[in-house]
């Protein structure tokens, strides 16, 4: 018996490749004919579909992440081919794999396809194009669709919506018409998701009341509102408190037409979508997929997780910040104006650029030159910092610490001191040296010097690399604050950047990826001592 093995080689990390030779070897012991076939960027699929004999398969094996089963599901609909689909879930979010729990490596996985516990599965249809999990729509999925093809494949649908946020003050609704059984709607909006499954772009608690087999979907539209208020929903959405605000209209149904007065983007599975008006319905029933047991129901938090699910999951997003920004802001501006703080910090969001270098050779010779006369002094300097900043404050409801920035220097006197910073509207934000404006933010502003020991070519090394940053550009990471991800090498925010130069001078002294460094784990995560505590310095002495 065979069974049609279809695999995307670039999907996620691209690694699925290797381990064909161990599938196939599993499957001919248990007397399985692998059929492996490789797609491409030009879709061939129908090369192998269109004339399949179902009679000589057992199953179709799908390794790629939810736009490639997308993909495989409409040309499968298309050819009406009703075999039993195992996933493998080598994608990025792979949202619609999460629904069933299903483990991301590759031997479990192999295990579970070779099983015969299947659960049934509605999708939905939006025109004439079909989606397994979320059909979503309007101006955050277009500015999500006008980014490059990595920053798609690395971060899923909804996490597009955080590319928004720069867009803020230029924010614009759009006016739509939503029919169905349970509503008519017509007004303002920002975006649309219709849910099949339970989770987007990673986020398991966006739909969790949505099921793959009750034979409806679970929508919601996300109204106009002050884009002040926007960002704290968007926090609600990834902790699943949306249901409640007074800018979200939840309900389910099996069919809803969707029009609109001007042509933007939709999405099917992180896939270009169909024009309007929409005609969307819910098929049930129709996906019979590979499962650990027979009827899975969905995702559920009571379910042991594993090392990779916890790094992976919807707390990306701190609950610290979370907490603080779920309530009203009428509520907020008792608690160190965070309001405040959030409002000082979009306005500031035209001068950044989550994506591209705007910062270059913000350092000058003369940075260089003070830099080179330290290079014998045995030590470089790691500064933390409590400046009283809007970013700061908003690191600092996230970490509860009150030292929310870190810099690097040189010297111990810090005429050396560099970081990623918003550049006081001087310098474009990225890498830059620091000023006493930034750190003097707050009355009580202060900072903490440390020291670690470092040898001459240690040094040289990171110096080189400052260098370099410093002449191909760089850009503040403020997507950082949200999620731990960098589009661009140079992109990042001010403890990532410090932990980047220490571990590539060999001085790093814990193990974490650069993007979930804080500043305070410099100190807390010191469990061999390494760091020796110079002096804290209140920056009004400094004036």
């Amino acid at each position: 018996m065979k069974v049609l093995l279809i695999y995307n080689p670039v999907s996620g990390s691209g690694i699925f490749k290797n381990y064909l030779d161990y599938i196939i070897e599993k499957f001919q012991e248990k007397d399985f004919q692998i059929i492996p076939y490789r797609i491409s960027s030009k879709d061939t699929l129908d090369n192998i579909l269109l004339n399949l004999d179902e009679n000589e398969y057992k199953k179709i094996l799908i390794a790629g992440g939810d736009g490639t089963i997308n993909r495989i599901v409409n040309k499968l609909v298309k050819y009406d081919i009703n075999l039993p689909i195992g996933i493998f879930p080598v994608g990025t979010a792979n949202d619609y794999a999460q629904y069933f729990n299903l483990p991301r490596t590759i031997e479990e996985m192999t295990d579970i396809v070779l099983r015969d516990n299947y659960t049934y599965c509605d999708i939905g249809i939006a025109n004439d194009k079909y989606f397994i999990n979320v059909a979503s729509l309007g101006f955050l999925i277009d500015i999500s669709q006008k980014t490059d093809t990595k920053f798609k494949n690395n971060l899923g649908v909804l996490a597009y919506y955080l590319k928004g946020i720069e867009e803020l003050p230029n924010l614009k609704a759009i006016n739509v018409k939503v029919t169905a059984k349970e509503i008519d709607f017509n007004d303002e909006i920002y975006f649309m998701l219709i849910m099949n499954g339970k989770s987007a772009g990673g986020f398991k608690k966006i739909a969790p009341l949505s099921s793959l087999s009750d034979g409806l979907l679970d929508v919601f539209i996300f109204k106009k509102c002050p884009s002040i208020e926007l960002v704290p929903l968007m926090l609600k959405v990834v902790n699943g408190e949306h249901f409640n605000s007074p800018h979200v209209i939840y309900f389910q149904t099996d069919e809803l037409i969707v029009d609109c007065d001007r042509q933007v983007g939709t999405d099917l599975d992180g896939e270009k979508g169909s024009n309007f008006p929409l005609n969307i319905k819910v098929v049930p029933q129709k996906l019979k997929i590979n499962t650990r047991a027979n009827n899975e129901d969905g995702f559920s938090p009571e379910r042991a997780f594993s090392f990779y699910d916890v790094k992976n999951a919807c707390e990306q997003i701190s609950k610290g910040v979370i907490k603080e920004l779920k309530r009203p802001l009428s509520e907020m501006s008792n608690t160190r104006n965070t309001a405040k703080d959030l409002k000082n910090l979009i306005t500031d969001l035209p001068r950044h650029n989550t994506f591209n270098y705007v910062n270059k050779r913000s350092l000058n010779e003369e940075y260089f030159k003070e830099a080179e006369k330290t290079l014998d002094n045995g030590y470089m300097y790691i500064v933390l910092s409590s400046t009283g900043s809007a970013a700061g404050k908003l690191i600092g409801k996230v970490t509860k610490k009150e030292y929310a920035h870190a810099s690097i220097s040189f010297d111990e006197d810090l005429k050396t001191i560099i970081s990623y910073n918003g550049g006081e509207n001087i310098y474009s934000p990225g890498l830059n040296q620091e000023m006493i404006e930034f750190f003097n933010k707050k009355p009580d502003a202060n900072i903490m010097v440390y020291r670690i020991q470092a040898g001459r070519k240690q040094k040289e090394k990171i110096l080189e690399e400052i260098k370099k940053i410093n002449n191909q550009g760089s850009s503040y990471n403020i997507l950082g604050l949200f999620l731990p991800y960098s589009h661009k090498s140079n992109i990042m925010f001010c403890s990532q950047f410090v932990y980047t130069m220490l571990k590539l001078g060999g001085l790093d002294y814990f193990d974490k990826k650069p993007e979930e460094v804080r500043p305070t784990d410099f100190v807390e995560l010191d469990y061999e001592r390494r760091l020796e505590y110079c002096t804290k310095i209140f920056v009004n002495d400094m004036l």
